[in-house]
Parts: structure tokens; sequence; C-alpha cells
């Protein structure tokens, strides 16, 4: 089974959207996933529990024990929604489950500031020293006509780790969140352009899970 966390210990920089998005490309292609909410506001969870059934299958879990199996084989894949303020024992447990991490950053300065912060405590972690876990960075949120896109594009190319994707402001979120759906459930017309942005992190993660199988 491949680990995928999504963290980043500042509220609000998309880690669930992007976690909830992923876990519903790697169900759309036919993976058996479990999406586990490890955020008390369980943000997460609510989104699974409006996902119609008619779209690709996702388990869930929660530390607390509320779980929602796949039928069938063990998962192939476990998504990781983190809380806001990982940090401590909760942050290295993550760290020893991951096989990847993504970090989303969003172009505030305190988002900027909160991440530069975490990546250099992570950065002291064994496995990260040993590039045993797989890092990727993604924009969140970017408008690329203002020039906090521009701030934000400097500052994540000053990090050793791949900057992997850049996800728009838009509202499709916002109504995949209320119902339950990845964009990658859209219609074409609806979801071609957030695909194409999603497309170079999913190459990207793709070529991690082929490393780790070989």
């Amino acid at each position: 089974m491949q680990t995928l966390v999504v963290a980043n210990p500042k509220g609000g920089s998309g880690k669930t959207t992007l976690a909830t998005n992923a876990a519903g490309w790697l169900a759309g292609r036919k993976q058996r996933v479990v999406l586990a909410d490890f955020d008390p506001l369980r943000a997460a969870t609510e989104w699974l529990a409006r996902r119609p059934p008619l779209f690709p299958a996702i388990g869930g879990w929660t530390p607390d024990g509320a779980k929602r199996e796949l039928k069938g084989e063990p998962p192939q894949w476990l998504v990781i929604d983190t809380p806001a303020e990982l940090h401590g024992e909760s942050l290295r447990d993550a760290m020893r489950r991951a096989d990847i991490l993504l970090v989303p950053v969003s172009p505030s300065a305190f988002d900027m500031g909160a991440t530069r912060h975490f990546l250099d405590q992570i950065s002291e972690y064994k496995a990260v020293k040993k590039g045993e876990i797989a890092i990727g960075l993604v924009a969140m949120r970017v408008d690329p006509r203002t020039i906090s896109a521009g701030e934000l594009e400097e500052f994540l190319e000053g990090f050793d780790y791949p900057l992997v994707a850049h996800l728009r402001q838009t509202q499709v979120y916002v109504y995949c969140a209320r119902d339950g759906l990845s964009v990658f459930d859209l219609p074409r017309s609806r979801g071609e352009q957030d695909w194409e942005q999603w497309r170079p992190l999913t190459r990207w993660l793709a070529r991690q899970a082929a490393v780790k199988n070989d």
C-alpha cells in the first residue's frame, strides 16, 4: 500500500481540497483508495458522506475508529488529510507513515512563513534526509495575473523540493466539496481546465508510485 500524506500546519492552506481530489483521481484510475481524515473538523469525512454512490468508491477512516472500508481486497492507496497546527509526535507519526508528501501552499505571507518553518522542521527527519519520502509542493488558489502569485512562485522555487503543480482559484472546488465530488468526476465541459492543471501533479504521483514498486 502506498501512503500519500497531505500536510501543512497552516489552516486554510488547501489540504482537504488537495486530499479529496487526489483520492478522487486515484479512485477514477480503478485504484482501491482509503481517505484517512486526521483533522478534528472532519471535512474530508463529511465530503465522503456526500459522495454519490455511483461515482468511483473511496473508503474512509478516522483515528477515533469510524471507518468505511472498501469491499474486496485491501486498499492500494491511503490518502491522509492532516490537521492544522500539525507538529510534535503527531507530525512524526504522519511522516513515518508517508511514502509521498504533498505540501499545499496558498499565496499569502502567512502561508509562506508557516510553510518555510514546516519544511525546515521536516528536513531534519532521517527519512527526509535519506530521500525515502517523495516531497512535492503544490501552489494553491493561484491567479497568475496577481503579484502574490509571482511572489509565491519565487518562494517555492527557493526549495530543493519540486513544485509539481499550480491549481487555480475557482468555484469549481467549492462545488465539488459541496457535492462530494472531485474535479475528475466532472464532465469534460466543466472539468477540463482543472484536469490540465492537475496533469503535472498526477504524472508526478504516478512516477513516485512506480519508483516504490520497482
